[in-house]
């Protein structure tokens, strides 16, 4: 097995892994947020949690109007109701 010692050996002189360039990397670009190094189509930093952009913000769910109107309802007859 000497011969394939003296294989390997050229082989690992002649192929560096530093000077390789893998052109299948994926973009990156920093956080808006934390600056740390993330995907180009990601739409949440893994890191820090938050949105990149404001379209991917999700709009804060509001309560449904019959819902306000029915508490206000309701206060408004106990406030009759004790004051009546």
């Amino acid at each position: 097995m000497p011969l394939r010692d003296e294989i390997d050996d050229d082989w690992d002189e002649e192929f560096d892994a530093d000077d390789y360039e893998d052109d299948d990397e994926e973009p990156t670009l920093p956080c808006p947020h934390c600056r740390a190094e993330i995907h180009e189509d990601a739409q949440r930093c893994p890191h820090c949690g938050e949105y990149i952009s404001d379209e991917d913000v999700r709009p804060a769910a509001r309560k449904p109007w019959w819902i306000i109107v029915g508490v206000l309802a309701v206060m408004y007859l106990v406030y009759r109701w004790t004051l009546g």
